[in-house]
């Protein structure tokens, strides 16, 4: 079934996408999917269904190294499915624009979650390093001076898409002492930091933490510095299908790397927008269910395969 334009337009803009982070280009995506069920004009319950499903397929190819996005689409058809052709088309859309609406909220509620949690990791005047954009770590620190704690932050550039310097502009607005670094320069200011905060893509079957490429050089250094290494992320991200040797980590375009410089034939250039940081790097990941052990991880997501 034709995909409309509109949709198409609005799926490319999360496949483009190069400063939001993984969780809210999953809520995005049930925007798209609310306005495909909006706009659809399926005159039967399978003709829908059959829509509403190209949409999804093509929302979850989009951004492969994001595992929110594959979850929260699965959900969303998956909760679609059960709907007998008897109920109606009408019905089903209905409940289509709802359920893209309460996928949403519940992934917002469980930022919110992982933000009280992660403020509890939190002690006044602390120095929290971060790397690569993440709305669930921006909402922790935005809201520790509400909660009485003045701290500092270091941003990274954050790989070449330098998604660090909208973390340095949101937070210096907001009149906070940021430090703002080219990663290069991680290895040498992580040991100044009380701790290291970081989103994630996905959480592989092995317990690999997938984020902005960088972080995994970070935590090498912030584990050689002794200072501890959070993860922050809600439990879309974690994904029992993929384990890390096969994840696509979304290499983009070498004008990022070397701008408009011309190099002979023989250099090839890599620009990769993910890397692979394994759990023995990791203190402890900051979930809506609260701190999660490195070696409870792989235990965590078999049970929520079984859930």
């Amino acid at each position: 079934m034709k995909i409309s334009n509109k949709i198409t337009r609005l799926t490319d803009e999360i496949k483009n996408d190069k400063t939001h982070g993984a969780s809210q280009l999953a809520r995005q995506a049930m925007a798209v999917l609310k306005v495909a069920a909006e706009h659809s004009q399926a005159d039967s319950v399978e003709h829908f269904l059959e829509e509403l499903k190209g949409v999804g397929e093509g929302l979850m190819t989009a951004r492969p190294a994001m595992a929110p996005i594959f979850n929260i689409v699965n959900r969303y058809l998956g909760a679609l499915s059960p709907v007998s052709p008897d109920q109606g088309v009408g019905y089903l859309k209905g409940l289509a624009v709802s359920k893209a609406d309460e996928l949403a909220r519940v992934s917002l509620q469980a930022i919110a979650e992982i933000t009280s949690c992660g403020l509890g990791l939190i002690a006044e005047g602390d120095k929290i390093m971060t790397h690569s954009y993440s709305s669930t770590v921006m909402a922790v620190l935005e809201e520790a001076p509400a909660e009485g704690k003045h701290i500092e932050v270091i941003a990274t550039r954050s790989g070449a898409g330098g998604t660090g310097q909208r973390i340095a502009q949101e937070l210096g607005r907001q009149g906070m002492k940021v430090t703002f670094i080219d990663d290069t320069a991680a290895g040498l200011y992580v040991s100044s930091a009380n701790k290291v905060m970081v989103g994630a893509d996905r959480v592989c079957a092995d317990g690999t933490i997938v984020n902005g490429v960088g972080t995994y050089p970070l935590a090498l250094a912030a584990q050689k510095a002794a200072v501890p290494f959070y993860v922050l992320c809600e439990t879309l991200k974690f994904d029992h299908r993929m384990r890390s040797d096969e994840v696509d980590l979304e290499e983009k375009g070498p004008s990022e790397v070397i701008g408009r410089t011309k190099l002979p034939p023989p250099v090839s250039v890599k620009n990769p927008y993910f890397d692979l940081t394994p759990l023995e790097l990791v203190t402890g990941i900051v979930t809506e269910n609260g701190l999660l052990a490195p070696e409870g991880v792989t235990g965590y997501i078999k049970r929520l395969l079984s859930a």
